[in-house]
């Protein structure tokens, strides 16, 4: 995708999505200086994606950190300007917003469309009336959805229909090299580009702030037999099962006992995280109350975050296998991002239907409530049981034990049928 077709008279194409704003020194820059401190998965990686293969908009796409502080097209102008763009590049100007549809922002006096990676499901159940607590409502502002797929198609205030352009395949994969080159991860210092640290370890400021010194060494040196496994969370998904999931395990975490023979060491990949570590201190007092040996469980569970991609590319030789969660609305994403680096999946499926790839079925329904920024939500959302955790267990170590699979295939680069 050299350019999306009806795009070639957009002046500037500015990006957006949520995410902890310390790490930006600019309200306005280049794309080409955007450094995100995660780009694996969610909204980052949906961004650093669609830049890789529209290559042909290269010299007129910017990012903005925080698009709602620009109060009208003339202040937009003038941190154009100042970001280096060219005489004239201020006319049309087009705002493109990555994330989920409840982080939705618009970009006052220009173009506003979303682009939308967030698959369909059931809506939450709750009493608040925030207009934007069903994850199903845009801003009226939005004029257009760019979509994938398998993607929903939300709707602006007052229920009107909001018209939408399919992304090409390039779109999801164009940022990851075709041979994502683990020998030089490890030549370069072994760490670089990856922030790993144990929850026992875990302080706020010091992971706010970031990079922090990465663990790879004492993880390495402390698995023993035990597999390694990648568990994705959506931290940005009110009803997410992962801690949940991660209580579950440390119940089965007791010292002596024979589960915890087989317990895997847990990497966990935070995604969508908006800088609220206060998530991450919840999780922690959440494991503390349900593990009867607390530290050792916290102890083997890292908590990681992928700067580059020879970071990706060191996860695939640590860990034999990731655990996604089939709730996530974006699990779809999470899967064929895991699976053009070359790393295992096993899908937490609550669907119960069948499908290709190694799955477990998610058997019991539990209600997730959450605190957001939409009022107090809750969730339907399933499971594996205490009864199928050994089984979940088992499949982890066969996946771990089995060679290593094949690369997915990159799609060939291809036009998107869009205007913008």
């Amino acid at each position: 995708m050299d350019a999306l077709p009806g795009w070639e008279a957009v002046s500037a194409l500015i990006l957006s999505c949520p995410g902890p704003l310390r790490r930006h020194a600019a309200a306005l820059m280049p794309a080409g200086e955007l450094c995100l401190p995660q780009v694996l998965l969610g909204s980052e990686s949906q961004l650093l994606a669609f830049v890789a293969a529209a290559g042909g908009l290269a010299g007129r796409m910017y990012f903005a950190p925080m698009p709602e502080v620009f109060p009208d097209r003339r202040s937009v102008r003038a941190a154009l300007a100042r970001a280096g763009a060219a005489p004239g590049r201020a006319e049309r100007l087009v705002h493109l917003r990555f994330g989920s549809v409840r982080a939705a922002r618009v970009l006052k006096g220009v173009r506003n469309a979303c682009v939308i990676a967030e698959a369909g499901g059931a809506p939450p159940l709750t009493a608040s009336h925030h207009p934007f607590a069903s994850g199903m409502v845009l801003p009226a502002s939005i004029r257009r959805l760019f979509v994938y797929d398998q993607a929903l198609r939300p709707r602006v205030i007052g229920g009107q229909a909001i018209p939408a352009s399919l992304l090409p395949q390039s779109c999801i994969t164009a940022d990851i090299p075709a041979d994502t080159p683990t020998r030089r991860a490890h030549q370069n210092g072994a760490d670089a580009g990856l922030d790993l640290v144990s929850l026992a370890e875990f302080r706020s400021l010091a992971w706010a702030a970031g990079p922090v010194r990465s663990r790879t060494g004492r993880l390495m040196a402390g698995i023993g037999q035990a597999p390694v496994v990648l568990l994705p969370w959506n931290m940005d998904h009110p009803g997410s099962i992962v801690p949940e999931l991660l209580a579950r395990l440390a119940r089965l975490h007791a010292p002596g006992g024979a589960a915890a023979e087989h317990m895997p060491r847990i990497v966990l990949l935070p995604f969508n995280y908006i800088g609220q570590t206060g998530i991450i201190r919840q999780l922690i007092a959440t494991l503390r109350d349900a593990a009867p040996a607390a530290e050792g469980a916290l102890a083997g569970i890292f908590l990681a975050r992928v700067g580059t991609m020879d970071a990706a590319a060191l996860l695939r030789s640590l860990a034999g296998c990731a655990w996604v969660d089939g709730n996530d609305p974006e699990h779809w994403w999470t899967l064929a991002r895991l699976a053009a680096c070359g790393i295992r999946t096993i899908l937490i499926d609550p669907s119960g239907s069948a499908g290709p790839g190694d799955r477990l079925l998610a058997d019991e329904a539990i209600w997730v409530d959450a605190q957001t920024r939409c009022g107090a939500l809750t969730f339907s959302a399933r499971l594996p049981s205490l009864r199928a955790m050994p089984t979940l267990l088992q499949l982890t170590a066969a996946r771990a034990a089995a060679p290593a699979p094949p690369r997915a295939r990159r799609p060939a680069r291809a036009r998107a049928e869009a205007t913008a």
